[in-house]
Order: structure tokens, then C-alpha cells, then sequence
């Protein structure tokens, strides 16, 4: 698995964004026409700022189900799409006060989002109601996750389908579309008085084509359409949010040391706010799964050497750079273990962690969605506790 994102390559499914996907055939979509971006407004701030670090804090969990059907079925019960319904708040409520308790104090919360059809979990983003809706529900869940006395989210966004820019289907004319989205989810955050951090698209950071012998590779895109349409959504974000309240758009962590340091690389195109002239994030997310091919250790110094190569006098702002680990195994010691020696050999700072509900554990479910979520809410804080996270 590349970020575990392989799970989910059906009509219904969830997330499309594989490390296959990544790699193969979503790379080699023929480029397409996007639609022009918002004009944009030039801000005088600088391409990294001041990040105030001190951690690892304690963090928790990806809480995006509020329970989950027979063979680990999801769909019908996201929790976002679903919470304007007394039954789900309440439900929510107690699991919250329940993974407080167990020591949490952080959570990526999200949404999933796609056009012309929804499910349980999918809001259709091209219907004004329901967009409207899933707004007002994420208010009330930042509400509750306060007053369960949380310290911060990170707001993950997941495109799913033909809005989705990884997938190999995607439609370059949404762009526009999944825009307006962001611009209709971010007030409840902004309005929250909760700390923050918005993940403008769950693990779509993409690479750039590793040509050989050329001067500045980074500027040639594997798959031009999703390097375009990610360009397009940061370039609209920075010209009207800025950069302090995102971390962009996270990315999967590649068993292949020279993969991962071409989509490090590539930031150089994503970033770009026009003219060459890029603004990053001050902080980074990434997904974080071992392997057979790669453990967690590697894939997370791989990542770390990838960012320092690449800005090796520190003017990038990427060699300091925070790395949030937004997805990791579910309460797993053996993934715990391996993070915390990567970040003491490499001395990266990891903000938080927030660890995702699948157990990779001996004899955790297995087969159909299980693959890809497999564990019930309210979710334990033990394993990464136990290593500092």
C-alpha cells in the first residue's frame, strides 16, 4: 500500500487516489484544458512565515464515520453528510467525549465531495443545497468538537471521482466546481474559534516527470492535468486566503526514494502563484504506511532527505519545515516505533500525528471495505501515546 488509497477504486468508493494510481495511469492522462484561474490579488507576505512549534502534541484520530455497516461498510454513515440528523450529534457527541477521555486532543475531521451524485458519505458538489447543508453540519461538528475541549483540527478535503484530480477520470472543467466548494466549507472553520488547519486535498500533491539531463525538472508535470488543476486551486486559495491556515495538499509518502523526491520537488510548479513566483505552506501533512517494500521509517526519512536535498541553503523554508502525519495505522506500536526513530534520526518536527481506523493488527478484519477501514468509533489513544505522540 501507498497511502492506503489503493482501497478505494469503485463508483462508490470513497478515496481514488492509489499509489498506483499515482504512478500509473492517473500519470499519464493527455493534458486538457482548465479553466483560467481567479485574477489574483498579490500579497506582501513572505513564501514561508514563523511557525511557533512545539511538539509532538498529543493528537488522535481521522473521525470521518460514525459507525460502520456490515463488511466495514461506510457510505451511508459519513459524519459530516449526516449531522444535521438529532440521532447522529448525539452519537458523535458521546464518541468525542469517549476519545477526550482516552486522551486525544487533536482530530482530521473532513468531508468527501464529488459531482452529480452523493451517498451517505458524499456530498454532491455541484447541488447548492446540499453543499449549503454539509456547511451548516460542519459548523455544528466544530462546535461539538470544542466543547469536547479538542485543540485543533486539521480539515481534510476528499475529492472523489471525476472532481478528483489524481483519478485518471477527472474532468479539468471542475475545477471551478471543487473551488466553490472550498470557498462554502471554510467559513465553519474560520468562525469556529478553534485552531486550525485546512487540507485542500487528501494526498493529491503530485510529481513531476523525472526527466533525465534537463535543467529544472520540476517544472514538466507527470500528469499535467492534476499538476494544473492543483496549481489552479492554490493559486485561487492564496490570492484570497493566503497560506497561514492550510498545509495544501497533503501527500502519500513513496517507497521509491527518487518518486518521492520528484513530488517533493514538483512543489516548485504547485506552489507557484503566478509568474514564478511560489508561495508554500509553512507546514506540511503526509500519509505514512509501511510496507513490505518500505516501513514507516523509511518512507518517513525518505521524505525528510527529499525535502532537504531540495532545499539545501534552507531558503525554501521546506529543510525546517513541521510535517504533520495526517494518516498513519490505527493504534499501531509497530508504526509508532518506527516514526519516532525517523523523527529523532532526522529530527524533523512533527506537530501531531492522527492515526486512521485500520488495524493492521493480527486478526483485524479483513476483506471487502475492511481494507480500508476496519476499526469502530469511539477509537483508542494507546500505542502512539505510549511514544510520545
Amino acid at each position: 500500500m501507498t497511502g492506503l488509497h489503493g482501497r478505494w477504486i469503485s463508483f462508490l468508493g470513497v478515496r481514488v487516489a492509489s499509489g498506483l494510481l499515482a504512478f500509473g495511469a492517473a500519470d499519464c492522462v493527455p493534458a486538457a484544458t482548465v479553466p483560467p484561474r481567479l485574477p489574483l490579488v498579490a500579497r506582501d507576505t513572505p513564501p514561508t512565515r514563523p511557525f511557533p512549534y512545539a511538539g509532538p502534541l498529543r493528537g488522535g484520530s481521522n473521525f470521518l464515520w460514525y459507525t460502520l455497516g456490515p463488511g466495514c461498510d461506510r457510505e451511508p454513515y459519513g459524519i459530516v453528510p449526516n449531522y444535521h440528523q438529532p440521532e447522529v450529534r448525539a452519537q458523535v457527541r458521546a464518541q468525542l467525549a469517549a476519545m477526550a477521555a482516552a486522551g486525544m486532543t487533536r482530530m482530521s475531521l473532513g468531508v468527501h465531495f464529488t459531482h452529480g451524485w452523493s451517498t451517505g458519505t458524499v456530498v454532491d458538489s455541484g447541488d447548492p443545497v446540499a453543499v449549503a447543508l454539509a456547511a451548516r453540519n460542519a459548523v455544528n461538528l466544530l462546535a461539538d468538537v470544542k466543547a469536547a475541549g479538542y485543540h485543533q483540527v486539521l480539515f481534510r478535503l476528499f475529492p472523489v471521482g471525476t472532481i478528483n484530480p489524481p483519478n485518471p477520470d477527472f474532468d479539468p472543467s471542475q475545477v471551478n466546481e471543487y473551488w466553490n466548494f472550498i470557498q462554502a466549507i471554510r467559513p465553519a472553520l474560520v468562525d469556529a474559534q478553534l485552531p486550525y488547519l485546512i487540507d485542500l486535498g487528501v494526498e493529491a500533491l503530485p510529481r513531476d516527470s523525472d526527466l533525465p539531463f534537463i535543467p529544472d525538472p520540476w517544472k514538466y508535470p507527470r500528469n499535467a492535468n492534476w499538476s494544473r488543476a492543483v496549481r489552479t486551486l492554490w493559486q485561487n486559495y492564496y490570492a484570497a486566503f493566503g497560506n497561514a491556515d492550510t498545509i495544501g495538499f497533503s501527500s502519500l509518502t513513496d517507497a521509491d526514494a527518487d518518486v518521492m523526491r520528484s513530488r517533493v520537488r514538483h512543489m516548485r510548479y504547485v506552489y507557484d502563484i503566478g509568474g514564478g513566483n511560489p508561495r508554500y505552506p509553512a507546514t506540511f501533512a503526509i500519509d505514512v504506511y509501511g510496507n513490505a517494500n518500505a516501513n514507516e521509517a523509511v518512507k518517513f526519512t525518505q521524505y525528510d532527505q527529499a525535502l532537504r536535498r531540495e532545499d539545501t541553503s534552507g531558503a525554501l523554508g521546506w529543510r525546517d519545515a513541521p510535517v504533520i502525519v495526517a494518516e498513519a495505522y490505527y493504534d499501531d506500536p509497530v508504526a509508532a516505533e518506527n516514526l519516532q526513530a525517523a523523527m529523532k534520526g532526522t529530527g524533523r518536527k512533527v506537530p501531531f500525528l492522527t492515526q486512521w481506523p485500520l488495524d493492521r493488527g493480527s486478526g483485524a478484519p479483513t476483506g471487502g471495505n475492511c481494507d480500508a477501514t476496519n476499526v469502530l468509533p469511539p477509537f483508542t489513544w494507546s500505542a502512539y501515546g505510549h511514544y510520545g505522540f
